[in-house]
C-alpha cells in the first residue's frame, strides 16, 4: 500500500509505484468544482499507464459532509467514469474526518482483489 500525495510537484514520482499495483483508490475532494477537471485529466493520466492496466479503480467522493460537494452521480459523469472500458471500477461517497464511506469503499476492493487471485 502506498500513499502518493497529490500536489503538483509529486505527481511525477508517481509512476515509481505502478508496478505491481492491483489496486487504486484515488480520492477526490467533492466540494473542489474549480479543479474537478485537473483531476480527471490526471485520472485519466494514470489509467492510461501500463503498468496500471489490470488495476481496479476504488474512488473515494470525499467531503461528501459539504453543503456544495458534488454527489457520486455528478461525478462519475465528471471524471468518465462509465466510459472507462475493460476496467472494474467503482466510486463511494465518504467523509473521511467522520469515516463515513471508507470501509464500504475498501469491502468492495477487498472483494474485487480476492476475485482476481
Amino acid at each position: 500500500v502506498w500513499d502518493v500525495g497529490g500536489q503538483d510537484k509529486i505527481r511525477p514520482l508517481w509512476r515509481h509505484y505502478f508496478q505491481n499495483t492491483q489496486g487504486l483508490i484515488f480520492v477526490v475532494d467533492s466540494n473542489d468544482r474549480e479543479r474537478i477537471q485537473e483531476a480527471q485529466d490526471e485520472l485519466q493520466k494514470m489509467l492510461g499507464e501500463d503498468e496500471l492496466r489490470d488495476a481496479v479503480l476504488l474512488v473515494f467522493a470525499n467531503k461528501q459532509d459539504l453543503p456544495n460537494a458534488m454527489a457520486a452521480a455528478e461525478l462519475t459523469e465528471k471524471l468518465c467514469l462509465n466510459q472507462l472500458r475493460n476496467r472494474r471500477w467503482y466510486i463511494q461517497s465518504t467523509c473521511a474526518t467522520q469515516g463515513n464511506g471508507l470501509y464500504e469503499g475498501l469491502d468492495w476492493l477487498s472483494g474485487e482483489l480476492s476475485k482476481a487471485k
